[in-house]
């Protein structure tokens, strides 16, 4: 599915989305990448010339409905769709009284808004092509459960979960799936803003193996694409306790 075909990543200036990138031209696959980290997009851009890949390379932002829409257009040049990587996304940080609303407007756009936008434009696209594709939507570890002061952070990431889901039910009679990326702690820049001087944890991997992950993942078609296998074990005892909660337990 992947070889001779085009994988579209958001969010791929840097961390995972740039690895997704570089990952699918290690595979053989055009490129069609976009965020609004034009310095990073240009280290991109010269590292895909490297591997001889064939790519699109496009500065704008995910929430952008018409530059999302002349951006595919765009991809319609290069070879049909395979894979398509709804991974923009951005974290703040503060507590659930405190935190200001516009920090909550900012991440529903970028993380929800900014995957609506993104499928919007892409998947009727890739419906039409009527070729095996699948959609991935980068959630998180912080899609099943949730931290204190990051609530606005892990509000926008559960709200990805139902929207993978009704869409893999609206996408049942054609030759597109979806599946919810789920990374636990990696190597990246994404804590930069909220907490500069955070030291990675120890569990990370970096954005090349969540990268791979994901990538396999979305060939075999999986629902739910997991980074850190023990957090199934951290999941079952929230959801256990959900449930003991709505029983009244």
């Amino acid at each position: 599915m992947a070889a001779g075909r085009t994988a579209v990543v958001t969010g791929a200036a840097s961390g995972i989305g740039a690895a997704l990138a570089l990952h699918a031209a290690a595979k053989g696959m055009a490129v069609a990448a976009c965020d609004r980290d034009a310095a990073g997009l240009e280290r991109l851009a010269a590292s895909l010339d490297r591997a001889g890949a064939r790519h699109i390379v496009r500065c704008l932002d995910v929430t952008d409905a018409d530059a999302m829409s002349a951006f595919a257009d765009d991809v319609a040049g290069l070879p049909p769709i395979a894979l398509l990587f709804a991974n923009a996304g951005i974290l703040r940080a503060g507590d659930m009284l405190t935190m200001p609303p516009a920090e909550w407007r900012l991440l529903f756009d970028v993380n929800v808004i900014g995957v609506v936008v993104t499928l919007q434009a892409f998947v009727p696209r890739m419906i039409v092509q009527d070729e095996p594709a699948q959609l991935v939507v980068t959630g998180s570890t912080g899609s099943m459960v949730a931290a204190p002061g990051l609530a606005a952070y892990c509000a926008t990431k559960h709200a990805l979960w139902p929207m993978v889901e009704a869409l893999q039910g609206e996408l049942a009679d054609t030759s597109v799936g979806a599946s919810l990326l789920m990374p636990g702690a990696v190597a990246t820049r994404i804590f930069d803003t909220a907490d500069p001087d955070r030291a990675a944890p120890a569990e990370s991997i970096s954005p090349e193996d969540a990268a791979a992950i994901a990538f396999d993942g979305a060939v075999a078609g999986r629902a739910k694409i997991l980074t850190h296998p023990r957090y199934v074990e951290r999941a079952r005892q929230r959801f256990a306790t959900v449930l003991e909660e709505l029983a009244g337990d």
